[in-house]
Order: C-alpha cells, then structure tokens, then sequence
C-alpha cells in the first residue's frame, strides 16, 4: 500500500476498499473529485496532528510510514453567506437563518456607496449573487453541503453536515462558537474521499518524477489564483463575520478557523501509470484555455485517469498484466464489427472491475459486520461492491459523456468534442507537434485506447481474426473529428500532424 501504514488492519476493510483503496465511492460526484483533491492540496499538511507542525499548503507533501494529515478551513461564515438563502426553505434551521441575518445588518452598517441607486443591501445581494453563480453542487442539498467552483482558493469548501436535531435545537448566541462548529466535518458522504485517493496517486507520480512537483504546483496555483479579486472578497465576507460573531477576543480562532482531515492509503499497483498522471497533469495545466475551460477538462481528466487505475488494479489482480483496451467506436453503424467488439470490451471491463473484489478477504470482513450487527450476507456485500466498482465507473464514464448511451444496453467507449479536446491538451505539450499516428500510440499507451488498426494488432496480435476496416474507418472518423476542433492539419495524402495549440 502506500503510504506504507504500519499495523493498518486492511482486510477488515469492506471488500472494494481492500481493492481500490480508502477510498472511491459511490456519492461523489464529478466536481467533488476535483475540489477534494484541491482541497487536500491548498490546506496545510503534515504527518503531524498538530497544524503548528504542517507546512503552509500549496504543496504535494509525502508522508514516509504514516497517514497525511492536512488541515483544511471551512469557511462555514462565508460559506452561509453564499448558500443559505439560496437552499430549499425546509432545510434552513432558525439558528443559521438568524445567524445571516443578523451578520447582513452588521455588513450593511460597514458598506458605504457613491450610488444613491445602490444601497447596502442591495450590495450584500449583487455579492451573493456573484459567488453563487459559480456553483458547482447544490441539488437538493442544505446549505452546508454545497460546493463552487474552484475559481479561488477560498471558495473552496471541505464538507461539513449539520446534523438536523443538533441544529434545530440551537439559537443563535453571538460568540457562540458552535454556531461555526456544531456540524459534523468527518462524515465523508460527498467528499468522500476520492480527491484523497487522487492527490496519493500525484505523489506516485512525483516520486517518480520528481521534476513535475514544482511545474504542477504552479500550474495549480495558478489556476486558482487567476481571479485576485474573488480571493478579496471571500475574505472580506469571512474577516467580517469573525469580526461580527466574535467579538470576545479570548476565542481560539485556530480551533475554528481549522479542522484536522486524514488521507488513508491507496494501492501500490496505481504506481505503474502514476508517471502518466503527471505528464497529463502537467501538460493540461500548462496549456493556455480559457480557466473554466480548464477546470471541467481537469474535472474530466481526474474521471478518465481514476477509471484507468481502476482497470489496471483489476487486471493486474485478476491476470498479473495491464491487459484491458478501452476499444473506441466512433462509428454509427451499430451493426458493424466495431460496435460489437466496443460493447463486448466494455462489458469485459466492468466485469473485471468487480471480479476483482473477489480477491479481497470476505471472510474478515464478514467478521467485523457480524461484531457490529451489520449486514453480513454475501448477497449484501458483493451487492454494495458493484455500486463503488463497476457501476461507479459506468456512472463517472456516462457523466463526462465517454460512455454511451446515457441509458439503455450495448455501453461502449466513445468520443465528443471534450474528449478529443481532453486527450490534445493531457497527452501533447503546449505547442508541440506530432504525427497522427504517435497520437494515436500515445493514446494507446497512456490509457490502453485502442482506436486504429496499428493499436488493435499491438494489443489484440494476429491470433485474433480481426476487421481492421472497422478500425480504418474509425481512424478516418478521428482524424476528421481532430480536424473540425482545430488540432489536426494534413501535411500530405499520408501525413496529420496533431498540435496543442494553446500555447
């Protein structure tokens, strides 16, 4: 495992933990993967419990036989500030609408205006409005549970649920810190820890690639501090309910402006293309798009790369080889011998997804349900896999539209728009140029997609009696597709070029 965690007992673990690591799930949304793995990133972080002892965030910090520990700060001021007169009415209890509202009249007293058509509150509202509008899950969730966009360091929001009986009996005291603090911060139902087991997987790949730590630092940071301005203001926001609700000044501020969170461990065969990780990593950060371009591609290479760790820690498992193909059809002919391999391939890999939870210990697990009073039929657990394994990987795949259809039968690995975008700007250098036929290798040994007859051969070989028309069409399909987005040029009858060219 790595980080290697002296006296970890991972076999009483549920059965696709012991597999995949601690852990990918089933509630974690698209974003969410993203924001806790920027989360774990900006915060301070350390194999220390004490924050004293962390370093200042912004970093990949590797632990050496120990959890890693970051310390993330909710924000819950801001945070009420943006959501909650935005949530549904039911979920809104009267110590935090108090809590607003009171906070509104104490920034409507500090606003000052030259525009006698703007008064204060209808400042508060246009500021509300500004950060809400760069939401990226709310649903029908509480105010507590929802996240923006990664447009600033301060906008980003570990998870903290407000448990209904605690909140409902609350009223709102001023220097009460559990106003701030009564919520449960370690319940992991959205953040759930698969940012986590991505940001362990990044510190693969720097330890093998020790040159990329500080290019992806910058890129990140860059990322997330391209809009200065929005920093300002969220700051604001949470200085003023601090200078608001805490006008004692003997409250330990760092007991709330600070929480401990914990990394666990993910396995070492993520190590075998952790060095990929970084070079897409890096070459997606480092290309010039507009930033929330960047970020739902980032959100979408983050998908695409916890799908591949997944199919290469079935395999190795199941057959010691990094032996699944993503077989691609962008053809429309569901009758063709591509579309029937496609959907065959398909089926394979999500089998293989969930045959490997069957080389984790069953028993011991069965073992610690029973102690506690759970649930410990077979039929239950290998039921409750398959939602974290192989229909987790269907849902990630349907929700970056790399699987097809939405719904229904014959599921298969195809191309948008995003997707050819994704693979230019995560497998080519900025400004760089290379033939087509490299692309399409590329794409094959970075994620196993097979595309064109010269990959069906390397991977299937000759034993098989394959269509290679099927392929060449499909080939002629891509090359058309790089070309409409802007990425491919013909240099001759024979010879594409495909370029990154955000540069």
């Amino acid at each position: 495992m790595f980080p290697h965690l002296k006296d970890f007992e991972r076999d009483s673990e549920n059965l696709q933990i012991q597999i995949y690591g601690q852990r990918i799930y089933r509630s974690q949304t698209l974003y969410e993967y993203l924001l806790e793995f920027l989360l774990v990133f900006i915060s301070p972080k350390g194999e220390s419990d004490s924050l004293d002892s962390a370093d200042q965030g912004f970093s990949f910090f590797i632990p050496k036989n120990s959890t890693l520990k970051y310390f993330p700060n909710p924000r819950i001021g801001l945070k009420r500030f943006i959501f909650l007169n935005k949530s549904d009415p039911e979920k809104r209890f009267k110590v935090d609408k108090d809590a607003l509202s009171n906070f509104r009249v104490y920034l409507q007293e500090n606003i000052e205006t030259d525009n006698s058509n703007l008064n204060p509150d209808m400042v508060l509202d246009i500021i509300q409005d500004l950060l809400y509008s760069f939401n990226a899950v709310t649903g029908g969730r509480s105010w507590f549970a929802q996240s923006l966009l990664p447009v600033a360091p301060e906008l980003i929001f570990c998870e903290a649920m407000g448990k209904k009986a605690v909140r409902k009996s609350m009223e709102y005291k001023r220097n009460d810190e559990k106003v701030d603090k009564a919520f449960s911060f370690t319940d992991r139902a959205f953040m759930a820890r698969g940012g986590e087991v991505y940001y362990l997987h990044v510190l693969q790949g720097i330890l093998q690639k020790p040159e990329y730590e500080e290019r992806l630092v910058e890129g990140l940071r860059g990322l997330l501090q391209g809009i200065p301005q929005l920093s300002e203001v969220a700051n604001y926001i949470q200085k003023m309910w601090f200078l608001y609700h805490y006008e004692d000044n003997s409250i330990d501020f760092d007991g709330i402006s600070w929480i401990k969170r914990e990394t666990s461990w993910i396995p070492d065969n993520y190590s075998l293309r952790a060095g990929y990780t970084v070079i897409e990593l890096d070459n997606l950060l480092r290309s010039r798009l507009d930033p929330f371009e960047k970020i739902q591609l980032l959100g979408s290479l983050i998908a695409v790369q916890i799908i591949r760790m997944m199919c290469l820690q079935s395999t190795e498992l199941l057959y010691n080889d990094d032996s699944q193909e993503w077989l691609i059809d962008l053809t429309d002919n569901p009758n063709g011998s591509i579309r029937k391999m496609a959907v065959s391939s398909y089926r394979k890999l999500e089998e293989n997804v969930f045959r490997a939870v069957h080389e984790a210990n069953l028993k011991k697990y069965q073992e610690k349900l029973r102690s506690q009073n759970k649930k410990s039929s077979e039929i239950h657990i290998y039921k409750e896999a398959s939602e974290d394994t192989n229909k987790l990987v269907r849902r990630l795949g349907k929700d970056i539209e790399f699987v097809v259809p939405p719904t229904g039968k014959n599921m298969r690995f195809t191309f948008n728009e995003n997707m050819i975008k994704l693979l230019v700007t995560s497998l080519i250098i900025p400004g760089e140029r290379i033939l087509f036929s490299t692309f399409l290798n590329k794409c094959y040994e970075h994620f196993r997609m097979v595309i064109g007859p010269t990959e069906a051969i390397k991977h299937f070989g000759e034993k098989q009696n394959l269509d290679l028309s099927s392929f060449d069409e499909n080939v002629n399909i891509m090359q058309q597709m790089l070309k409409d987005c802007g990425f491919l040029r013909d240099l001759s009858d024979a010879v594409s070029i495909v370029e990154n060219p955000f540069v």
